[in-house]
């Protein structure tokens, strides 16, 4: 896993440099009519269109392949959270198919949950936009979390029980930077881009993830902290 994400790291970084490289003239890139100044930067590199729209290919057909993956992992959370019914109608998003072997209830939740999300655009890019970054916010929230609490217990000199890997006395230093990084990053993120600030370029993914808390912790109170079991792992049942 860690030669994936280095490997998957250096083509990127060389990518984005000859993209930088490449990009030609700024302006029409950013105001390029195809809404996608990827194309814009290809065409402007390659000056002929099948080779613009073979790049264009080659990188929808990597997207399209990814998603399959991006829709295993997040029906699989969705499964594993409502198997410990943290969901509501978690009898029916904890189903897997007998002979599938799969959660396809789940798998269909997650599946008509992005089509809506799609048909958004079609109304207002503006609200589209903020949905596509929501994902970005949430996952910087989601890293901060364990980070915050693991730091707490290496302070209070509580280590959890290691894995093979093991940082050892950079672990903690190096917790505490991504700690401040995350802070960093999630104060720029729900910025507008373009000042001044009107309906149409608001930057909504900050009171969209507000407005999530908010229903999750109604939910929580209202019948979550009934119904949510929390996961015990096998190790600590042993153990207690």
């Amino acid at each position: 896993m860690i030669a994936a994400v280095t490997m998957n790291s250096v083509m990127q970084f060389a990518y984005m440099v000859v993209v930088m490289f490449c990009i030609g003239d700024v302006d029409q890139v950013a105001n390029t009519p195809t809404l996608l100044p990827i194309i814009e930067v290809y065409y402007q590199a390659t000056k002929s269109k099948p080779a613009t729209n073979f790049l264009v290919t080659m990188m929808a057909l990597i997207l399209f392949l990814s998603l399959f993956n991006i829709f295993a992992s997040v029906s699989r959370l969705a499964w594993a959270f409502a198997r410990d019914k943290g969901l509501p109608f978690s009898r029916t998003f904890s189903y897997v198919h007998p002979t599938l072997k799969i959660p396809i209830n789940a798998l269909i939740l997650v599946g008509m949950i992005c089509c809506l999300l799609a048909v958004i655009n079609i109304g207002s890019s503006t609200a589209f936009n903020a949905l596509i970054s929501l994902p970005t916010i949430a996952l910087y929230i989601s890293y901060f979390i364990p980070i915050f609490f693991l730091v707490i217990r290496k302070l209070q000199n509580r280590h959890p029980q290691y894995g093979p890997f093991k940082l050892g006395s950079y672990g903690l230093p190096i917790n505490l930077f991504a700690l401040v990084y995350i802070l960093y990053i999630l104060t720029f993120l729900p910025f507008p881009t373009i000042l001044p600030v009107i309906a149409s370029n608001m930057n909504y993914a900050g009171p969209l993830v507000g407005a999530i808390i908010v229903i999750a912790l109604c939910d929580w109170f209202i019948s979550g902290k009934r119904r949510f079991q929390v996961p015990v792992s096998p190790a600590f049942k042993e153990d207690s």
